[in-house]
Parts: structure tokens; C-alpha cells; sequence
């Protein structure tokens, strides 16, 4: 039974800690439904599933172009959190 893969990430925006620490980095994959790891390109630019793989899972962080492989790839959600702790959510496509 083929189960669908469902990747909820955070991105941290405006003056969180994050964003000052690694600006390339502020997307985290904050819960994962169906699967304990996925792989991702390691080098951005290459088509996906092609060149270096890394596996990713909970709490891992990720780049721009890794966020979009897998918005494009599974089922996927995206909350922004500031430093103020707001939260806004809105659907990828996936």
C-alpha cells in the first residue's frame, strides 16, 4: 500500500535567530507523515534526483532549493516563524 508522503516545514523569517546564524539555511523540516528520511540533491543546480543525494529527516535544515525539491516532490506544508513566535501557514504545492 502505497502511502502518500506528507513534509511539514518551517521557515524561520524576519529577525529569528536562524536567519542571522545561516541566512542559506532557514527552512527546517519540522514534522514528516509516511517516511522517516527523504533524499535531496546536495548541489542545487543539478536536475532532481541527479549528482550527490543526502538524506534528510526531522529537524534537519535546508536550503532555498532543497524546501523547493521537496515542495515539488511530496505533499507539503510551510509555517513562518519569526522571533515573536507568530505563525503563518500556507500550502505548497506538492
Amino acid at each position: 500500500m502505497d502511502k502518500i508522503i506528507k513534509i511539514h516545514l518551517t521557515r524561520y523569517v524576519g529577525n529569528h535567530p536562524v536567519v542571522s546564524v545561516s541566512p542559506d539555511r532557514v527552512f527546517e523540516i519540522a514534522e514528516m507523515e509516511n517516511a522517516v528520511v527523504v533524499d535531496v540533491n546536495k548541489q542545487a543546480k543539478k536536475e532532481y534526483g541527479e549528482g550527490p543525494q543526502i538524506s534528510c529527516s526531522v529537524g534537519d535544515r535546508l536550503s532555498r532549493e532543497q524546501a523547493i525539491q521537496i515542495a515539488d516532490t511530496y505533499e507539503t506544508t510551510l509555517i513562518a516563524i519569526t522571533a515573536a513566535e507568530e505563525t503563518t501557514s500556507s500550502v505548497l504545492h506538492g
